[in-house]
């Protein structure tokens, strides 16, 4: 789990870095404007996605610490190990899940 979080803490810090040296070139024109807004927007979108993976990872970390690691959150039944080895930070059982993902789709 540590793992998984020290890549996504050095993904995010070279992005920023990279979207942070990005800033600092001489716009030549409104085009190269528009550009540069764009890709600064989708950097910002992609260091978004990986902050809110990055909380995910930390609490499964202090679920760990608490001995409360790979307990659905729903059913507090056991997450299955198989399901665990494919998204070690996961909260929830497959069963719970689905039933998640049919009410956020209205199904």
């Amino acid at each position: 789990m540590e793992e998984i979080r020290f890549t996504i803490v050095g993904e995010v810090k070279e992005k920023y870095k990279s979207s942070k040296d990005h800033l600092t070139g001489q716009v030549a024109d409104i085009a190269d404007d528009a550009v540069q807004s764009y890709d600064r927007q989708l950097v910002m979108g992609l260091g978004e996605k990986e902050f809110g993976k990055l909380r995910i990872v930390e609490e499964a970390i202090g679920k760990l610490d608490e001995g409360q690691y790979g307990i659905c959150l729903d059913c507090e039944e056991l997450i299955s190990e198989e399901r665990l080895a494919v998204i070690p930070f996961t909260s929830h059982c497959v069963d719970c899940l689905e039933i998640i993902e049919k009410k956020n789709t209205g199904i």
